[in-house]
């Protein structure tokens, strides 16, 4: 529970901030540690990735990589508890990032070090602590896949906020740049300009029916979302709107593919725009494209989490899908691995909110889970 404070307690929004303070905070949790490996992989400019390694028993067992990130979104509105406060109320620990997913990052930390200095484990573990995680092109998983820190055969594990339930498929996440270009003109005289906002609202209303007709259903998520994430355009009262931006999130389900989502984009902004003579758009992919992702169901991870889980718990372990995307779906898309698997503390639906928080019991039975599990 102190590691959880520590860490929310420890500022590190992106992208208006920077992890190096918390980065530094794990590195020295790690370093002192007797049998392991740690080494500091720059990204950017004070964002580093660390990585510790403890070499197991048995060099015929796949590698286990447990990874976790230090950034946060950044904080916003008016929060009831201090949003680096991290203070326990009523069962709950509050903060920025106590959710997503510090409360995660400090399961794993504890855990691994419980592992490693009770005995030496069976396969070789990793603990892969990114930053990034939050930003459009999740700089710190490509840079662990780029520079092969990490090894190719190896298992993957993300400790991300599933409510201590086991996420076996992410969806997909495609954000688009839309530029919109209309005509401005004086108000007086709108008659003769193009609104550019209102090409974006009926760019907006086919986009949303074009979603809506979507076939795909899936028995996790259920069916394909889209929002509009931001939306900007304008000068002034007076002026007919010359043109508007749009940043888009697009939430794919499998079997949906990167191009479907494309092409459906491509032909909702052709249809709105046919309809203002003058009018014309602009896409751009924001960040990587990242196509849902199903992890192998019959991966031995799978069966010794599920195992542990059981073991420690007393209870079968839930299967759930995991909404979002993690370091270990960019990983996987970068390599076509799947035997991957999301488990961690918190509820998801808490995550980038105001007065976000986690069930401080769910953080010791992750941690619990966790210890056994590396041990397998």
């Amino acid at each position: 529970m102190k590691v959880t404070q520590s860490l929310v307690r420890i500022p590190s929004e992106n992208p208006t901030g920077s992890e190096c303070e918390c980065a530094q905070y794990v590195e020295r949790y790690l370093k002192d540690l007797k049998g392991i490996t740690v080494q500091v992989q720059p990204v950017e400019d004070q964002r580093w990735n660390v990585i510790a390694t403890c070499k197991g028993s048995d060099a015929s067992l796949r590698p286990l990589v447990i990874l976790a990130h230090m950034d946060t979104v950044p904080v916003e509105g008016t929060w009831s508890q201090q949003p680096f406060g991290a203070e326990i109320r009523d069962g709950r620990l509050y903060g920025r990032g106590a959710c997503d997913m510090k409360s995660g990052l400090a399961s794993a930390l504890v855990a691994f070090k419980n592992v490693v200095e009770q005995s030496q484990p069976k396969r070789d573990l990793y603990l892969a602590i990114t930053v990034d995680e939050e930003g459009p092109f999740m700089k710190g998983a490509v840079a662990l896949v780029e520079e092969k820190l990490i090894p190719e055969n190896a298992e993957l594990l993300v400790t991300e906020p599933t409510s201590n339930t086991i996420a076996v498929a992410h969806k997909g996440t495609i954000w688009y740049e839309i530029v919109i270009t209309g005509k401005s003109a004086h108000g007086g005289h709108a008659v003769v300009g193009i609104d550019a906002g209102h090409v974006a609202a009926e760019s907006i209303m086919q986009l949303k029916a074009n979603v809506t007709d979507l076939p795909y259903d899936h028995e996790r998520f259920g069916k394909p979302t889209l929002s509009v994430g931001t939306i900007h355009g304008g000068e002034k009262t007076n002026m007919v709107a010359g043109s508007v931006r749009m940043e888009l999130d697009f939430r794919l389900v499998a079997p949906m593919t990167q191009e479907e989502a494309d092409e459906l984009v491509d032909r909702s902004l052709q249809t709105a725009c046919r309809k203002f003579k003058g009018a014309s758009y602009h896409v751009n992919h924001y960040g990587y494209p990242r196509p849902p992702i199903d992890s192998n169901l019959e991966s031995d991870l799978l069966k010794r989490l599920e195992s542990t889980y059981e073991t420690t718990l007393k209870e079968a372990a839930p299967q759930t899908g995991f909404p979002a995307y993690t370091d270990a779906s960019m990983i996987a898309l970068k390599t076509g691995n799947r035997d991957l698997f999301v488990f961690g503390p918190a509820n998801l639906e808490q995550a980038h909110r105001i007065d976000e928080y986690v069930e401080v019991q769910q953080i010791e039975d992750c941690v619990n889970v966790l210890e056994e599990f590396m041990k397998t």
